[in-house]
């Protein structure tokens, strides 16, 4: 049976935050049972974009630095690292988000190497049916254990961004962009990650659920208090703990879903043992998700007239500066930049929205295409 620790921790506080991780570890054995010293463990952040801790975009920096020291406790090397979204004209996304997330200070002051992984070299893998190529970076195979320091958010695409979502970020830069050209449905994009996180499967998760995202996540949603951290060897398990308190059907998150039938982790939660506090009791209130999430949780019958009704596309706002980051990062260059506004020629848009997730003000909300499709929603959240 797959186990999922619970801990709660209600604040940044370090000692708070140091504790829950200690109590979440404890239940799974100890942290010694995961790792060994002089081992090289890096972490996985989610560092998606600059942006500062309190938005909750990207995993707390307090979070990384109380888990470095953890982890330098029982003697390993501490290696932290990420791709972050999107592609400038000029400067690296990635260090500019570690720095503005404050993840690259708690690194250098807990002593620890940080890692940007559009820099360190790639390691190009076979892939499978969505991605045949699976561009990878080498800290990713140099190291001894792998961790996951994931976010708990809602996401406009696959619902739920967690452990699994999370490993999205070994793909070094603009490859990343290429995948979502290469996969442009839902499930054919949620396939392709389980090809990589298959390839890149962690020893370990850890969920930053002190301040979670919901809304239109993962990085124009709404900060969301729920107060836990979720510890797991299991990705598949620690996300499927974390529909249970969203809540959303199994089959809502594909990631979960076609992780466990591939044999990639447990996702049926009667052979999940949940410990520490149960997920009944935490008292969180259901996630407000994102405007995206009725298409797939229209019943199988409906056509594909229906679908497009429900259909959401991205849509610029007068705010727009014109800082062209969406542009550049458009995987199919769906847009362009006219009269300093963005513009998006939806005739090319595949709706991956990754215009929406890595807009650094904001401007890009996600809209129903049709307003029928608006009514419908809203009559059906009211059902749900």
């Amino acid at each position: 049976m797959s186990k999922v620790a619970i801990t709660r921790a209600y604040t940044y506080n370090e000692g708070e935050v140091k504790r829950g991780l200690e109590e979440g570890f404890n239940l799974l054995g100890g942290i010694q049972f995961f790792v060994k010293p002089g081992q090289k463990v890096l972490l996985k952040v989610n560092a998606l974009s600059a942006k500062p801790p309190e938005q909750n975009v990207t995993t707390h920096p307090q979070v990384v630095g109380c888990m470095i020291d953890l982890l330098h406790e029982v003697g390993c090397q501490v290696w932290v690292g990420d791709s972050a979204g999107g592609n400038m004209e000029e400067g690296n996304p990635t260090g500019r988000a570690l720095k503005v997330s404050k993840i690259a200070e708690i690194v250098e002051k807990k002593g620890a190497k940080l890692l940007n992984f559009d820099t360190t070299g790639i390691e190009i893998r076979k892939g499978g049916k969505v991605f045949k190529e699976l561009y990878i970076a080498k800290p990713l195979f140099e190291a001894d254990v792998v961790i996951s320091m994931a976010k708990f958010k809602t996401h406009g695409l696959t619902l739920l961004t967690g452990g699994v979502k999370n490993m999205f970020g070994v793909v070094p830069g603009r490859a990343k962009a290429n995948y979502h050209k290469e996969a442009q449905t839902v499930e054919q994009f949620c396939l392709g990650l389980l090809e990589l996180y298959r390839e890149v499967k962690p020893h370990l998760t850890v969920i930053d659920g002190i301040e979670a995202m919901e809304g239109n996540g993962p990085s124009a949603g709404n900060t969301k208090k729920c107060g836990i951290l979720v510890i797991s060897p299991d990705a598949i398990s620690a996300d499927r703990v974390l529909g249970e308190i969203l809540p959303c059907k199994f089959e809502d998150v594909l990631t979960t879903y076609w992780g466990h039938h591939l044999g990639l982790g447990e996702g049926d939660i009667k052979n999940i043992q949940v410990l520490g506090s149960k997920i009944h009791e935490l008292g969180i209130t259901p996630f407000k998700l994102p405007n995206t999430k009725f298409v797939s949780r229209l019943p199988g019958f409906m056509t594909s007239l229906v679908v497009n009704l429900m259909k959401v596309v991205p849509e610029i706002q007068k705010e727009c500066i014109g800082c062209k980051f969406c542009v550049n990062s458009c995987p199919v260059d769906a847009m362009v930049l006219r009269d300093n506004k963005a513009v998006i020629d939806y005739a090319k848009c595949i709706s991956c929205y990754c215009c929406h997730e890595l807009c650094p003000k904001k401007t890009i909300e996600l809209k129903h295409a049709n307003k029928l499709g608006k009514v419908i929603a809203k009559l059906l959240n009211r059902r749900l």
